[in-house]
Parts: C-alpha cells; sequence; structure tokens
C-alpha cells in the first residue's frame, strides 16, 4: 500500500474526497474531467477554486458541440503559484509519473476510463473512453495508483494498474504541476479573479452560441433522434452538459465574488444558475425525444435558454461597467 506519508509527499497536503463544487446539491455535480480535476486539485492545496473559474465566460458553440471549457494555464498560474508543464515520456509513463509525484507534481494523463475503477457502472470494464486523471502517488512495487478523477480520489491496483501504465502504440499526452511561486493572499484574490472575468469577457462569443445549437440541432435532430440511446449520451455529454455546467460554474463564480465585496453580481449569478437549470431541463427534453424517435417541437425549447444566455451577459455588462 502506499504509505500515508509518500502520499502527502505527493501532494503536499492531505487531499479531502470532495469540494462544494461537486456537491449532491449541484444541478450538474460533474462537470468534465479536466475542470473536476482541477476543483479537486486546487482544494487539496488548501486552495479557492471558485476564484479561477472566470473563464467560463468563453464558452461557444463549436459547431457540433459546445467549447470543452478548460482553466488557461495563465490563470492558475497568477491565481495559485502554479505552473502546467508538458511531460515528455520517453521511457515510460510510470517511470516519469514516479520522478514527477516524488517531486510533489501531480501528473495529469489522458487514460482510458475501462480501468478506472470509480466508473462502475457506466466504462469501467465496458467500454473504452478518453478521460484525464491526476496521478497524485504511485507503488510500483504493490502496482497502486492513488488518483484524481471527476469529483474524488481513488486508488486502483492489479490489472487495472497494468491497463494504465502498459505498453502503448502512443505514448500518451501528460502534464505535471509545478509549484513556481505563492498563490495569491486571500485579500488580493478577489481582485484579481475580477480583472481576469473582465479579461474574458472581451473575448465572449460575438453571437449567442445557444441560438446557434438550436441551428445546428434543427438541422439534423430527426435524424439525430432515430439513433440509440448510446448515441444521446455522447451528443447531450459534449453539448447540454457542458453548456449546463459550465453556467453553473460561472454562477458560483460570481457568487463568491459577491460574497467578497465585490457588488453587482448577484443578478448574473442567479441568471447563470437558470441557465444551468434550463439546460438539464432541455436534456431530459433530448432524452425523450430519442425515447419517442420523434423531435418534433424539441428545439423551439432552446429559445428560453438563449434568452438567459443574453440576461447573462446584459447583467454582466450592468455589474462591469
Amino acid at each position: 500500500m502506499l504509505a500515508a506519508a509518500a502520499r502527502e509527499e505527493a501532494l503536499g497536503i492531505p487531499l479531502p474526497a470532495c469540494y462544494p463544487l461537486h456537491g449532491s446539491d449541484r444541478i450538474w455535480p460533474e462537470t468534465n474531467c479536466y475542470v473536476d480535476l482541477w476543483i479537486e486539485l486546487l482544494h487539496g492545496r488548501g486552495l479557492v477554486p471558485e476564484a479561477m473559474l472566470g473563464f467560463t465566460l468563453r464558452q461557444d458553440f463549436e459547431g457540433d458541440q459546445f467549447t470543452f471549457f478548460k482553466p488557461p494555464a495563465g490563470d492558475i498560474e497568477r491565481l495559485y503559484g502554479l505552473s502546467i508543464q508538458e511531460l515528455a515520456i520517453f521511457e515510460s509513463l510510470e517511470a516519469h509519473a514516479g520522478v514527477q509525484v516524488s517531486r510533489g507534481c501531480p501528473v495529469l494523463v489522458e487514460v482510458d476510463a475501462i480501468h478506472l475503477p470509480d466508473t462502475a457502472g457506466t466504462t469501467y470494464g465496458r467500454e473504452h473512453g478518453k478521460t484525464t486523471i491526476g496521478i497524485l502517488g504511485l507503488d510500483t512495487g504493490e502496482r497502486e495508483l492513488d488518483y484524481l478523477h471527476n469529483a474524488g480520489r481513488f486508488r486502483l491496483g492489479g490489472a487495472d494498474y497494468a491497463g494504465i501504465f502498459g505498453p502503448s502504440t502512443l505514448f500518451p499526452y501528460a502534464e505535471f504541476v509545478k509549484e513556481i511561486g505563492p498563490p495569491l493572499a486571500d485579500g488580493d484574490l478577489p481582485r484579481a479573479a475580477l480583472d481576469l472575468l473582465r479579461h474574458h469577457r472581451r473575448f465572449a462569443p460575438r453571437a449567442n452560441p445557444v441560438l446557434a445549437f438550436r441551428d445546428a440541432l434543427a438541422a439534423r435532430a430527426e435524424v439525430l433522434v432515430q439513433n440509440p440511446l448510446s448515441v444521446f449520451h455522447g451528443y447531450a455529454f459534449n453539448t447540454t452538459r457542458q453548456l449546463g455546467a459550465n453556467f453553473e460554474l460561472l454562477g458560483s463564480h460570481l457568487a463568491w465574488l459577491e460574497s467578497h465585496g465585490v457588488a453587482g453580481m448577484s443578478a448574473g449569478s442567479e441568471l447563470a444558475q437558470k441557465l444551468a437549470a434550463e439546460a438539464k431541463a432541455f436534456q431530459f427534453q433530448l432524452a425523450r425525444a430519442f425515447g419517442r424517435r420523434n423531435a418534433t417541437g424539441l428545439c423551439q425549447r432552446l429559445d428560453g435558454p438563449a434568452g438567459t444566455y443574453d440576461a447573462v451577459f446584459a447583467a454582466l455588462y450592468r455589474a462591469l461597467s
């Protein structure tokens, strides 16, 4: 087993299991693997994940999916003193991961979810799927891995360990997280986060992405819903879930700013939460359309969320002017 001291050395600070942004009371308890990982990684270091979430303003509809939103490396460096470096793998993932975690640098790597026990009931042992984990510690003798994935911290071993570190045609893409300076002091964090929010607002979509999603869906809805529910799951993950989870995190970001003395954020926060709930409701409507194999009236139901999207930015315009 991984010794407690080794686990703590790999992390710097022992990691709690779950942050409130992943609580069961959330509309979207999980967002996407990369953002979820960073929420828990920051929490484990005693840092405040809400401060980094201003980048969610930039989400767009990319023609066939909503932006798979990720925190920019520059934001993480400015707020938390952490640098994201690409990990060059020229021997083996296992060897390089061992070196980095021994230096206190978690390793972020794309792996096959079929080997992850925390996905039992979905992909574990059943279905291949790319996802990102954060390696916090490993024991090469016992063949055990201590890792972050989605909303929690887990352990795997045996055949799953071999699956993660086994031979492959190409080395996976991996990064490591290196502490290069102190995080901003608590008193400085809201001001820096607000500055980043203003920056990201400059690069927000110029056209309403929910309307773009509506129009793209309308062009294929009747054919799309003839597919089995397995197609629905992939489509919904990359559309409704990314939209809803993104805006729920934006709502949490704005509420955090308001609670730390930045006035005028509450209206935008409430509207962002409303959009998150509307995206969840539309996902259920989409599922019913797949079940009935009939998309009649489906796309028009996006008109309400599109209006809420505009209202979010109108509220932010008033608050940030």
